[in-house]
């Protein structure tokens, strides 16, 4: 028997012992004994001591002989209400001793029951690995004694076949040229397999050196579409209306030719644009790309930015779209928050002409701040609508989209009033140009892109 298991008795043993038997006392109440002991009354000196004293023994013998136990309390209790208490003279009280229980033996009880528990579970586990190590050693032993049955029975074979192909021969029941044709056959067998294989790898290799080359050609239309940028903007140094009217024409030109101009659509389109992704994927530069091309090339300034980092990490690019109204400390962002709502029916009210755009950043954090909370959820379901209305472009950069990070209830209208797009990031800190359209965005058919990967041209940059 193991170790393991001798300990495990041994501490159930403790436990039982512990939780039965070593917590009890042998008198948990406290107990008196009482003896009746009246005196004689014949004390006089006409009767002498001698007569005295044996009536005393007499009295003695006849009620002083027997003790009486019970509850200390009950006799209190029965002296205490009696009319005519028995005198203490007549009386011999005799408490018994009083012993509490040990609460230490009940404390070791379920200690004692754990350490046995685990004292099997180690047990079990070593059983377990035990037969894990023979099991893997018989089928080790298995494996080694297949391989050589295996050749054993190759060599065998092959002698018997060399011995029968001889005895064919001498029978005349085969020839030695029909013999070499059958070699040849499997020979030639081996060799097709052979060359099949190697067309196997020089297919795979194929395969990969097109998806090398046409990652190449697609680099190679975006230098093509970068240098076509600058040379236009270096031929034309002096900036006036004209002159603007073909940059904003050749940037759409641009957004048009990029991957069937799946990004010229986002940025037109006028539902709200979420971008989510993880720290260090970009999003804040593409959401200030984007809104920048919105003010040049479709007339819509920045009106409200609402952020609680505006002045720090993210300032750098923030300071490019020259916002109408800025929003950090929580107070002023609560507040935004309101105004914006309030805006948004006003301008439906009024069926605008003129466009502008709103954007927010980290709009999970603002539902956990008790002065942006309640403001946060009005603002959240109202933008899904009365943005088109009050013909507003919006831009939420958040790190996911899911209903604790926005708002519980509106799944559906997230789904079919937003358009969605993922960033990523390779190790955090540097932006990579793929991008997933999570959905939101329809191809020229009319059906729903959801999750379909896409890249972003590497000139969209704020700066």
């Amino acid at each position: 028997m193991k170790i393991e298991a001798v300990i495990t008795g041994l501490l159930l043993g403790v436990s039982i012992c512990s939780s039965l038997y070593l917590g009890q006392s042998e008198y948990p109440y406290r107990l008196v004994g009482i003896k009746f002991c009246p005196q004689t009354s014949n004390k006089f000196p006409r009767y002498g001591k001698e007569f005295s004293k044996k009536s005393q023994q007499k009295l003695d013998k006849k009620y002083c002989a027997f003790e009486y136990k019970l509850l200390k309390q009950v006799w209190q209790k029965k002296q205490f209400e009696t009319n005519k208490p028995l005198p203490n003279s007549s009386l011999i009280i005799r408490e018994l001793p009083f012993t509490e229980s040990n609460h230490l033996y009940f404390i070791l009880a379920p200690i004692s029951a754990g350490a046995a528990l685990l004292s099997w579970a180690k047990k079990a586990e070593k059983d377990e690995l035990s037969a894990h190590n023979e099991l893997e050693k018989y089928k080790t032993s298995i494996k080694l004694s297949t391989t050589d049955n295996q050749q054993e029975r190759d060599f065998k074979t092959g002698v018997i076949n060399q011995t029968w192909d001889d005895k064919k021969i001498v029978y005349g029941l085969t020839s030695i040229d029909a013999i070499k044709e059958e070699y040849e056959r499997k020979k030639e067998l081996i060799v097709k397999h052979h060359k099949s294989t190697l067309k196997q790898f020089d297919l795979a290799n194929s395969s990969a050196d097109k998806h090398i080359s046409e990652n190449l050609v697609d680099k190679h239309k975006a230098d093509k579409e970068i240098e076509k940028l600058q040379n236009k903007n270096l031929s034309q140094p002096n900036i006036n209306q004209s002159s603007d009217k073909q940059l904003v024409n050749t940037l759409i030109e641009a957004l048009k030719s990029h991957e069937d101009g799946w990004l010229y659509s986002i940025i037109k389109n006028a539902k709200p644009l979420w971008l989510i992704g993880s720290q260090g994927s970009g999003k804040t530069n593409t959401a200030g790309a984007i809104a920048l091309i919105r003010k040049y090339c479709f007339d819509a300034p920045i009106y409200q930015l609402i952020d609680r980092h505006a002045t720090g990490e993210n300032w750098e690019v923030w300071k490019l779209l020259d916002a109408t109204s800025k929003a950090e400390s929580e107070e002023e962002i609560g507040q935004s928050l309101e105004d914006a709502t309030d805006r948004w029916l006003q301008r439906i009210k009024e069926k605008p002409s003129t466009k502008q755009q709103i954007i927010i950043d980290e709009f999970t954090n603002l539902k956990k701040i008790d002065s942006c909370k309640d403001a946060a959820m009005k603002f959240f379901s109202m933008h899904l609508t009365d943005t088109r209305k009050a013909k507003e472009y919006f831009i939420g950069v958040n790190h996911y989209f899911t209903n604790e990070s926005t708002v519980e209830g509106t799944f559906e209208a997230r789904k079919s009033g937003t358009i969605q797009l993922k960033k990523f990031s390779a190790n955090g800190e540097t932006p990579l140009s793929r991008v997933q359209i999570v959905h939101g965005l329809v191809d020229e058919n009319g059906n729903e892109l959801e999750e379909v990967e896409r890249t972003l041209p590497n000139w969209l940059e704020a700066n």
